[in-house]
């Protein structure tokens, strides 16, 4: 993640001080449901004396609210996502295919997005899951170790995959299997661009696997992948690619129409 105080390369556009509220917002999980001022200055890397502004700003906003010594959320933060939500409706149409697919083929499927050197989950079934975390929209996993993550990092070019590692690596080897050096990363995104699929095994979590195909805008360029995991003791990579991937594509390509239609 990176540090809001790396402004040298922002340039004189770069507003440090929306950088650091905006960070204070991003504390908020589904399991850290308040914070205090010492926890925003830690997660942050400012004063007490800046965070304590920077959330008393926010309450003035009416995006947080003060008990006693906490801050929580709103519900009026849900405002700052509504334009967004209304432009990118094609989400919503992709969660209901998503849900279907899960509950026809009782594995989890998702669309995830390309967010720095992460996925972005932006539809997903969430009643299943492959990981001891629950994943939910808007959750992140690293890209260079996810199936779909590999399809849409495929997508840059080598000296791009190098600016995302400066800025959010570096890659960092979760398991035995994972591909966490630039080389290798690059001959794996090849071979993904080769075949317009991929696969991960052990990669994110030792007995996780996943297959993921890409799904295209109106101009064809691609925007985000789906995907499907599972876990060894249920699938093999051999029955996601025989089974899974041509359920995937004809999903895709369906998405992929979705999104073209106004």
């Amino acid at each position: 993640m990176q540090a809001v105080e790396d402004v040298e390369e922002q340039g004189n556009d770069y507003s440090l001080s929306l950088a650091r509220g905006m960070r204070i917002l991003e504390i908020f999980t589904p399991e850290v449901r308040s914070v205090t001022t010492s926890e925003a200055a830690d997660f942050v890397g400012i004063s007490r004396a800046a965070a304590r502004r920077f959330l008393l700003t926010l309450v003035n906003l009416g995006y947080l609210e003060q008990s006693k010594s906490s801050f929580l959320l709103t519900e009026k933060i849900a405002t700052i996502g509504q334009g967004a939500f209304a432009r990118e409706n094609r989400w919503l149409k992709a969660t209901a295919r998503v849900i279907e697919l899960s509950n026809r083929m009782n594995e989890p499927f998702s669309v995830s997005v390309l967010d720095g050197l992460a996925i972005r989950f932006v539809a997903r079934d969430q009643k299943r899951r492959i990981y001891s975390a629950r994943l939910s929209v808007g959750d992140t996993l690293p890209a260079y170790c996810a199936a779909a993550g590999k399809v849409l990092l495929s997508t840059l070019e080598p000296d791009e995959i190098d600016d995302l590692i400066r800025k959010y690596g570096p890659l960092v080897k979760r398991t035995p299997r994972t591909i966490a050096d630039r080389e290798g990363l690059l001959t794996e995104l090849r071979d993904v661009r080769l075949r317009s699929w991929a696969t991960a095994e052990d990669e994110m979590d030792i007995g996780t696997l996943g297959i993921a195909v890409p799904i295209f805008d109106r101009r064809g360029k691609v925007v985000a992948a789906l995907a499907v995991g599972s876990h060894k003791k249920r699938r093999s990579i051999e029955e996601l690619e025989r089974d899974f991937l041509p359920v995937l594509l004809d999903a895709a390509d369906r998405i992929s129409e979705d999104m073209a239609t106004p």
